[in-house]
């Protein structure tokens, strides 16, 4: 009993070090959606959450549907944008797998996820054409990740880097009076606005991070039967979720960025009709 709980504790250890910082980034950004949404409802009403909605909710369904390919589900309808939604869903992405398939009942996991992985592509490609500095100082930052540290103080640091770098080179007085920076910047708070996972997203990952937990605990029991250490490799793994870090935080500062303006333009409305 002892052992299994130890394989148990072992297992979930492993899940949280592999996949741990995708599922809080995940958390992260649908609480500062929640707070940009609201700001900019009360800013604009619904033609606010719209103007986004026109190109993050496509690059947010086409997240759901690459991780439906990748896993193998059937996509049975797909709606990258509905202009006239008969209630809060502006696209969806309905799809059906085998559910005695494992690897096909885990995708619900990483289906879920889909929208941070586009959003994030997204934003760096826009970065990429439009801000080709900025994008070659945060692939510089990237490569020299230190990776060989073991230092969690270290790695939080230099994770506030790559943060403070999209944010020194996006809004550097060069940047400001080129156009290519009002349209990227414009690509990315649409992005920015609809990126994170909603109700359902979450509800439909839970199973997968379950049969997830399964296949890693009948793993750990057969290495440990075999007298074979697991978390040593995954924590070797585990040391380049630094460079998962620093792409993500380019989602994570866009995020930040919408909700500060609007914020502002709500404070603005709220003054003027005070």
């Amino acid at each position: 009993m002892q052992t299994l709980l130890n394989v148990l504790i072992l297992s979930v250890t492993e899940i949280i070090y592999l996949l741990g910082i995708i599922i809080m980034v995940g958390f992260l950004l649908g609480w500062i959606e929640s707070v940009s949404n609201r700001w900019a409802y009360q800013a604009f009403g619904k033609p606010g959450i719209m103007l986004t909605a026109c190109i993050g909710t496509p690059i947010h369904e086409v997240g759901h549907a690459l991780m439906c390919l990748i896993f193998g589900h059937k996509i049975i309808s797909i709606k990258l944008f509905d202009i006239n939604p008969k209630n809060s869903t502006l696209g969806y992405v309905n799809h059906s797998f085998d559910k005695h398939n494992l690897y096909q009942i885990i995708g619900n996991f990483f289906i879920s996820l889909g929208p941070i992985f586009s959003g994030t592509a997204a934003i760096l490609s826009f970065m990429y054409m439009l801000e080709p500095n900025t994008f070659k100082a945060l692939q510089k930052h990237v490569v020299s990740a230190p990776v060989d540290s073991n230092n969690l103080v270290d790695f939080i640091i230099w994770s506030g880097h790559s943060i403070m770098i999209v944010f020194r080179g996006i809004f550097n007085s060069g940047s400001i009076g080129s156009p290519s920076f009002w349209v990227f910047l414009l690509l990315a708070i649409c992005t920015a606005s609809h990126i994170a996972l909603s109700k359902e997203d979450i509800k439909n990952s839970i199973s997968g991070l379950v049969v997830t937990l399964f296949v890693v605990v009948l793993f750990n029991m057969g290495a440990s039967l075999c007298g074979f250490e697991t978390l040593k490799y995954v924590l070797i793994v585990a040391k380049y979720n630094i460079y998962l870090v620093s792409v993500l935080s380019v989602s994570i500062t866009f995020s930040l960025v919408t909700a500060l303006i609007m914020g502002i333009f709500c404070r603005i409305k709220r003054s003027i009709f005070k």
